[in-house]
This record gives C-alpha cells, structure tokens and sequence, in this order.
C-alpha cells in the first residue's frame, strides 16, 4: 500500500496509554509533495481506513481508541461506512477546513448518534467555532506552540468543561510531571524514552540475572541445562515458558510441566528467539509498557528493513539493534554502561551511541518514522531505493509480529 503509517501513543497521568494518534503520510513527500502533504479526501481516505480496517486495530493500539485525522471533505463522505472498527475505538480528529455550518455540523452530529467521538486541534480557532467545539471530546494542544499550555487548559475547561485537553510534542520527563498535575489528562511526545545523560548507577540484580540470561543465549554453544537454570531462577519466565510451550499452537499431544522438558522441546533456535523476547519484556516490566512495546516493534522493523538497507545478512544483528535501542531508558543508566552489560557486536554499538556505522541509518529510519518525521523517512527512501510499498509491509509485519508476542497463548 502506498501509505506510510505509524500509531503514536497518548499516555494519561499513570504513564498508561490511554489512546493512540494515526499519523500518515500518503506516498513519498519528497517524490509527490502536493499529494502527500493534502489532506485526505473522501476518495483517498479509503487506504487509511483500509488499512485499520485489515491490520485489526489490535495490531495497531491492543484495542485502545484511536485517533484518526479527517479534513472536510472525508467529513462529507461514508466514514461510517468505510470503518469496520467499532465507533467507540475511533475518535476522529477535524481538520481547521471544517467549519462551523452546515452540512459539516449535520455530518459530525450523524457520527456522534453512531457512536464515533471527535477531536479538535489547536486553540486559535476555538473561540469562532464553539458549534464544533461542542461536538467534540477532545482537544489538542501543543507544547512548542503555545507558552503555557497548562494555563490555556484551564482557560478552555472554563468555557468547555466537557472537552478532554491533551498536550502534545512533550519533550521532557520534567515536562510531563509538571503538567499532569493540572488540567490536562492525556500527554504526547518524546518524554517517555528520553534516555539519562548522569553518571553510571546501580542496576537491580533482577534485571542483572535477567541479562545475564540474555548473554547465555547469545553464545551459540549455550547448553539447554545452563538456559533452564537461569529460567527456574525466575518465576515470571517459568510461567511464561511452561504457558507458551503448553499452548494448542504447538499441538503437542502431552503437557509439560518442567522446565528443562520444555527448554528442550524448544530446539536451540527457538529458545533463543523465545528468551530474547520473553526477557526484553521482563527487563521493562517496571516501565510504561510502550517502552517494551517500542523495542520490540523496533526489533522487528529493522529485521524487515534489513534487505531494503542491503543488510539482508544481518538481520539478526539488526533486531538486537531495534531490542536494544531503549536498554539505557529500561536500565536507567547511560547507552555506555548499558552495553557492557549485553554482548552485542561493534556495528550495534557504533550504531546506539553515535548513530554511525552500516547500522546507524536504520536506527535514524526508525526514529524519524516513529515520530512521523516523514521528510527524513522519503530522503532515505530514495537514498536506499525504498518504496513505501515496502516500509508499509515491513512496519505492518512488526506489528503484527508484536502482536502475537503478547497474545495470550504466548507464542513468540
């Protein structure tokens, strides 16, 4: 599909997501500027929908609500038709084309009767548009755009009490921490995977044996009794393992009930794979949970994008890059100390601190898709040939992929 297409998180003030944001981009920008950067009709918004429509708006936000981007003429057409997710998942947040007359304020009243919600961005119009404003639940404001968000929270709840406010382009941990103290309920922005800059600190012996495990299965002669082991000396994982191995995926005619049984069912590939995913998990389980949701969608994503970059054979290096590209966040300690903790190649190294190397521009491609830095992402598609085509196809696969990792059946 010639969409590129990423779902941005909005955390409330438990850093739980509480919804996420569909930011698109329709072709190359730099290739097809002007239809690009338009906004969708009702004709070109199928693929969007489309696309929720197939992938499952489990893959894209584990059932959360969605918010997904409408101009004025896609107001006018089927929405309700073309979206086969429930109306109460999707929260459709209008363009400043539509207008506070008819037949826009008729549209937007027929979808609210089905069930779908809206949002509305910004605040330099709300003062001639309380028709609207009236029919939405939401409202977005930006950090960088506005001196004091917090205060014009408080401004709009006075005359809107019933709109929901969100702050956006939230950079920092102290931002954030200011500003859920006071009107607004939802938070956007890099803030949540802003790596520590301070000096070495101390890392849980959890997390400590939890990588100590990782590093067994990055030796390629690792022995089945040392894996099973270091998984007993865990509860968490011995759950999960016996659950996934037990699971009616495998189709095994017996269950199995310990650990070096199912350690050696696994084969020595599978375990591997199974461990890497199983600890990545364990290691951010303190964390918000689209830290560990984001490592191993970047792992996948840079596994798929590995032929794209002319990196076909290092597939497996790239998905440690992807798994790894948050470790200093989950550690909270710098990338450095980090990785002398986990045996990880020079390229991965090169690549997480410093961005350099045959690994750095697939580290760079993912964080500019990711925060929807669609500009960058054309400039290296281009770069490297890319169609959106094949970034749609290696992202949706991601996750996809994530999505099964935590399916309640376990498999991996």
């Amino acid at each position: 599909m010639n969409l590129l297409v990423v779902p941005v998180p909005f955390f409330d003030k438990n850093m739980a997501v509480h919804a996420y944001f569909l930011q698109y981009q329709e072709g190359n920008v730099l290739l097809s500027p002007n239809q690009a950067e338009r906004e969708f009709d009702g004709a070109a918004l199928s693929p969007l929908l489309a696309t929720l429509n197939t992938v499952g708006i489990e893959a894209f936000t584990m059932n959360l609500p969605i918010f997904v981007p409408v101009g004025s003429l896609a107001l006018m057409a089927n929405l309700a038709g073309q979206c086969k997710v429930p109306p109460e998942k999707v929260i459709f947040v209008i363009g400043e084309d539509v207008k506070p007359e008819e037949p826009y304020l008729s549209a937007m009243r027929q979808l609210r009767e089905k069930g779908f919600r809206f949002a509305m961005q910004g605040v330099e119009w709300i003062g001639q548009h309380r028709e609207i404003a009236a029919l939405c639940s939401f409202i977005f404001l930006s950090q960088k755009q506005l001196p004091s968000p917090a205060e014009q929270a408080v401004s709009i709840l006075r005359e809107h009490s019933h709109l929901e406010i969100a702050v956006t382009d939230i950079d920092t941990q102290a931002d954030y921490e200011g500003l859920k103290a006071q009107g607004p309920v939802m938070f956007e922005g890099r803030f949540y995977r802003v790596p520590l800059t301070k000096g070495a600190q101390t890392v849980s012996p959890l997390k400590l044996n939890l990588i100590k495990l990782l590093n067994l299965v990055r030796d390629k002669n690792f022995e089945f009794s040392d894996i099973a082991a270091a998984v007993q000396q865990d509860t968490a994982l011995s759950v999960n393992l016996i659950t996934m191995i037990n699971s009616p995926a495998l189709g095994l005619r017996q269950k199995v009930t310990s650990i070096n049984h199912a350690v050696t069912i696994l084969g020595q590939i599978e375990v591997g794979k199974w461990v890497t995913t199983a600890v990545s998990k364990l290691l951010g389980s303190d964390k918000p949970d689209e830290l560990t949701r984001l490592s191993l969608i970047r792992a996948r994503f840079a596994e798929n994008l590995a032929p794209g970059f002319g990196l076909k054979d290092h597939a497996d290096s790239l998905f440690l890059l992807g798994l790894f590209s948050v470790l200093d966040v989950i550690l909270e300690v710098p990338m450095e100390q980090a990785l002398e903790m986990v045996q990880v190649s020079d390229d991965i190294k090169d690549a997480l601190l410093d961005g350099k190397g045959k690994f750095g521009e697939v580290l760079i491609f993912m964080q500019n898709y990711e925060a929807a830095a669609f500009k960058q992402v054309s400039r290296a598609m281009i770069i490297h040939d890319l169609a959106p085509e094949d970034i749609y196809r290696s992202y949706i696969g991601a996750l996809g992929w994530y999505q099964g990792v935590v399916s309640p059946s376990g498999e991996t």
